[in-house]
């Protein structure tokens, strides 16, 4: 196996199309990520787009780091997963941690610490787990009210929204301007919509821009965030099952990723349509705590 570290993030995204197309959905947050780096709709901190190759010169996995946020890897056979692993310790000693489906986390953990690199002697600690689903059969939900698309006056609302979900899912923001900015964006790319009920926006959904590779077209939804008040009363569902929709007319397959520990928002998906694909894993690096021993007299 042998890993590569590219700079380019365009000649990442031409380099990996073929290989994102055989598990689009698995693949689906690198792909739109690296999409919106390459049209300069996103930036961070720093940049690492990894590439690991079989012995027979052909893609067998890929992963991307945007700082400061973890390191997203796609499924890979469990050596790839290793020798990535091994490549991190030479290459991104202080990486936070690594999201993915579990046995390839596990693997990467497993050749990371062979590295033996300074970083590698830290204690992963798993901090959530989410499961991603795709739509099989559309159900739209009976719910008063219509789904629409947000508007520009109403940025500083829907960021207060924005920032209401963030806390919630313990997302912590790049800066404190990030809801603003991610609400901005998605009004002026038209992929935030309202449920409005009454004149008032009872919730919000988006979705990521839509990813297409080769034939295939992915689209993901969420956020998704209902206010307290308009709670237990089907919006969500409703303004889910709108968005939904409006990626089907597009002709994208439609998924979506919800934490594995609330019941609620996946009964709610559930019910909609979406059928359960995956479990992955997010595992963060921890520094060892130094125990110091009561000296003897």
């Amino acid at each position: 196996m042998k890993v590569e570290l590219i700079e380019s993030v365009d000649e990442f995204i031409s380099t990996t199309t073929a290989f994102r197309a055989t598990d689009p959905l698995r693949t689906n947050v690198i792909g739109s990520v690296a999409l919106s780096v390459a049209e300069g709709d996103r930036s961070y901190d720093d940049y690492r787009w990894w590439i690991v190759r079989g012995d027979d010169g052909d893609v067998a996995g890929v992963a991307m780091r945007t700082s400061p946020f973890n390191m997203n890897v796609a499924p890979m056979p469990i050596e790839a997963a290793r020798a990535l692993g091994h490549g991190v310790g030479q290459f991104d000693d202080t990486l936070p941690g690594v999201s993915g489906s579990k046995d390839i986390v596990d693997a990467l953990i497993e050749g990371y610490v062979a590295s033996k690199s300074p970083g590698s002697t830290r204690v992963p600690a798993e901090q959530r787990r989410d499961l991603l689903y795709e739509l099989e059969d559309l159900v739209t939900p009976d719910v008063e009210g219509s789904g629409r698309l947000a508007r520009n006056e109403e940025v500083e609302q829907l960021a207060r929204m924005m920032s209401e979900f963030m806390r919630e899912v313990e997302l912590t923001p790049i800066s404190a301007a990030e809801p603003r900015d991610a609400t901005t964006r998605q009004i002026q790319r038209q992929s935030l919509y309202c449920w409005e009920v009454d004149g008032a926006i009872a919730a919000i959904a988006g979705h990521a821009p839509v990813v297409s590779t080769g034939s295939i077209v992915i689209g993901r939804v969420g956020p998704v965030y209902t206010p307290p008040a308009y709670r237990r009363r089907g919006f969500a569902s409703a303004v889910t099952a709108h968005v939904t929709r409006r990626l089907i007319e597009v002709g994208a397959r439609v998924m979506l990723f919800t934490d594995a520990a609330n019941p609620t928002s996946n009964s709610i998906y559930q019910a909609i349509g979406y059928r359960l694909v995956d479990e992955l894993v997010e595992m963060r690096f921890a520094r060892l705590r130094v125990v110091r021993l009561p000296r003897r007299r």
